[in-house]
């Protein structure tokens, strides 16, 4: 779906509504809506935190677990860079 074609949907996260206007797909919307009501209800439980700190806590721990991916990804990316560098010698020298 492209940007030109967006659609009102409504999402369901911790039993409360919220409409938005978004080019997600359907797929990608109930993933995103899942993940964040699964994890914001295992917040609820583990800090007690309460409704109002709740959204704030969750998008902290999202914005922690994004940063923590992007840095894993970064240090695998670098790892095979190596091992392609490595594959590239092995490939040149003489036998």
């Amino acid at each position: 779906m492209n940007a030109v074609e967006k659609r009102k949907v409504v999402l369901r996260v911790m039993g409360k509504e919220y409409a938005l206007v978004t080019d997600q797909s359907e797929e990608q919307l109930v993933r995103i809506t899942s993940y964040v009501d699964r994890r914001m209800r295992e917040l609820a439980v583990l800090s007690r935190a309460n409704e109002g700190m709740l959204p704030l806590l969750t998008c902290m721990t999202l914005a922690e677990e994004l940063i923590n991916s992007q840095n894993e990804n970064k240090r695998l990316v670098r790892e095979l860079s190596m091992m392609q560098d490595k594959m590239r010698q092995l490939e040149k020298a003489p036998e």
